[in-house]
């Protein structure tokens, strides 16, 4: 059964002038969250085989982090996932072949609204409701399909869970 967990990045230093966007890295506690919200994915029994990541400094980080408690893991810089929207979001996980567990580390708002626009019948509740509210920094929805990737489209989805790694200190 084929899972997508969207992945918002950690807690990044804030904008300042002369710092592209894009070039914002991640503040200590992102770090600290990006390790644990590893550790929470595979306390879950979750495995990704393919990372599709958004080539800002602060999801690299997160992603380098959050892999750690993984082993082999493909990874993808995907252009598309910075800035984009839904359709976007979802044009670049039709790419993502015979794997069976995807993580997307990208951003808001586009990670909670893929969510929604995912989730069908059948879908947690609780889950549900979190995703409504945006996904915090260092948070990610989890999602099951029985599609193939090149199917995924609205509703199609079951949102499990939404884990967190933000319960560290700072």
């Amino acid at each position: 059964m084929p899972t997508l967990i969207l992945a918002r990045h950690a807690k990044a230093e804030a904008p300042a002038a002369g710092l592209q966007d894009s070039d914002r890295a991640l503040e200590l506690i992102g770090r600290k969250a990006s390790t644990r919200l590893g550790q929470v994915i595979a306390e879950a029994g979750l495995t990704p085989d393919l990372a599709l990541v958004s080539p800002s400094v602060r999801t690299q980080q997160t992603w380098k982090l959050m892999s750690t408690a993984f082993g082999d893991c493909e990874t993808r810089l995907d252009e598309e996932l910075y800035e984009t929207h839904v359709a976007g979001l979802l044009d670049v996980l039709r790419g993502a072949g015979d794997a069976e567990t995807v993580v997307v580390v990208g951003h808001e708002p586009t990670s909670s609204a893929a969510a929604a626009h995912l989730a069908g019948p059948g879908s947690d509740k609780t889950a549900l409701q979190r995703v409504a509210h945006g996904l915090p920094t260092a948070t990610a929805a989890v999602l099951e399909f029985s599609c193939p990737w090149t199917e995924v489209t609205s509703r199609c989805g079951r949102l499990v869970s939404v884990l967190s790694g933000r319960d560290v200190e700072e």
